[in-house]
């Protein structure tokens, strides 16, 4: 008889830092559709209450899947689960000019050789503005054509930002930045908060949509785990 080992990971859980990169919504404020009707139901003689949820795809923080762009691309139910979970990076682009497109020497000054393939990256940059809420002071750099191209060769599996990077002032970049990356079944976080309260800029990210045939997006609860050990 061959004798076998097994490795079993652990965990130390008081030693991890869970942050909650996910904007909060409350439908009394919330721009964007997201109505909620509580109401008492009744299953099998138990008594409680429910809820209706009525909301768009893209509200919040959430996923955009390749079908967002083109119909005969993947719905959010066709995305295999670990594209969900992985390898996080934080890219603050300080060399990213103000109200500019994103260039690719801005990414490898962020950078500074760690992306790897299979991760997940988040953007950030020092221009902070609420997303598409128009304002004169608006100086965020915006992603383009040549930012997607970064990101596809370097094969990570997801790219989000938050308030420190636009997407709606520059329709010559953010039109192909989507096609680019949905069409290579490269996933978009859009509006994800707190990137400030990161203290590592590599950590354990994830999140999970619903599993609903034919979503093109879905709002998602992003948690950023730090206390890992990842070679970097």
């Amino acid at each position: 008889m061959v004798a076998t080992t097994q490795t079993k990971a652990t965990l130390d859980f008081q030693n991890l830092r869970v942050i909650d990169l996910s904007k909060r919504l409350d439908p009394t404020t919330e721009r964007r559709r997201c109505v909620l009707r509580r109401y008492l139901a009744s299953t099998n003689g138990v008594t409680g209450y429910w809820s209706d949820i009525d909301i768009m795809s893209h509200l919040g923080t959430h996923l955009e899947f390749p079908y967002h762009q083109r119909e005969e691309w993947k719905d959010g139910s066709k995305i295999p689960v670990e594209k969900f979970v992985g390898r996080g990076v934080l890219l603050n682009l300080l060399a990213a000019r103000p109200r500019q497109p994103i260039r690719q020497s801005d990414l490898d000054a962020a950078n500074r050789g760690r992306v790897q393939r299979g991760d997940v990256v988040l953007l950030d940059s020092p221009y902070r503005s609420e997303p598409f809420v128009p304002s004169p002071d608006d100086q965020r750099p915006d992603l383009s054509e040549e930012s997607a191209h970064w990101f596809l060769k370097k094969g990570v599996k997801c790219v989000g930002w938050g308030d420190g990077i636009a997407i709606e002032n520059y329709a010559e970049g953010c039109i192909p930045f989507h096609d680019i990356l949905l069409g290579n079944d490269i996933l978009l976080l859009e509006v994800v908060v707190g990137l400030n309260l990161l203290r590592d800029e590599i950590f354990m990210v994830a999140f999970a949509p619903l599993p609903i045939v034919g979503l093109d997006s879905c709002p998602v609860r992003v948690l950023a785990i730090e206390g890992l050990d990842f070679a970097s």
